[in-house]
């Protein structure tokens, strides 16, 4: 080697060097921008979903309707001839589901025990009117678990069965589930937003 290369092959080591940093944080400036990227892009799916949720929850807020009830309660309830398996264990469920309601929350029907006299139903088909004009279970019951007054509850005695309906004790507790979901979708949106302008 001659005197003069080393300058040269310094030189040269200098230039490699100050590529390789040059090229690593070129590199970490792309990953840098990658991940910034990536995080756009969650929040813009977060958002998307959220706004997804909101929307529905507002919508489907008056979904539960006194019909909804009123028409699954009459096809369902007792229904002794479901078309197939899958109709009968959808009949017994809301069978159970009414039997427990309006045991545990002292209420009769949808909008109260005339439900099961004005509406044609599967209950008033199977039941006779002399015999029950509502379920047993709109019947005032004591500890025992028997009605207080049968013959009080048969004739619509008030006091001895249950006149309110049980469409205020279903809906409410739906209701302000729905708003909960909406308002809480709404939060996030907020925070999402401002995540954004603050990282921008």
């Amino acid at each position: 080697m001659a005197k003069g290369d080393t300058g040269v092959r310094c030189f040269q080591g200098l230039l490699i060097m100050g590529n390789v940093v040059l090229g690593v944080s070129e590199f970490e400036f792309v990953v840098c921008i990658l991940l910034c990227f990536q995080y756009i892009l969650l929040m813009m799916v977060v958002f998307a979903f959220e706004v997804a949720s909101s929307i529905t929850a507002v919508v489907h807020r008056d979904f539960l309707t006194p019909n909804l009830f009123l028409k699954q309660m009459l096809e369902k309830y007792q229904n002794p001839n479901p078309i197939n398996n899958d109709d009968r264990w959808k009949s017994d469920g809301i069978t159970r589901t009414w039997n427990r309601l309006m045991v545990l929350d002292d209420c009769c029907g949808v909008t109260g025990p005339r439900d099961w006299q004005n509406y044609t139903s599967v209950f008033r088909t199977v039941s006779n009117d002399a015999d029950f004009p509502w379920p047993r279970q709109c019947c005032v019951i004591d500890v025992l678990g028997k009605p207080t007054n049968l013959d009080g509850c048969k004739l619509g005695v008030s006091g001895y069965y249950h006149e309110m309906g049980c469409y205020d004790t279903i809906s409410g507790p739906m209701n302000r589930h729905a708003w909960g979901v909406a308002w809480y979708g709404f939060a996030v949106l907020c925070w999402a937003v401002n995540s954004g302008w603050v990282l921008t």
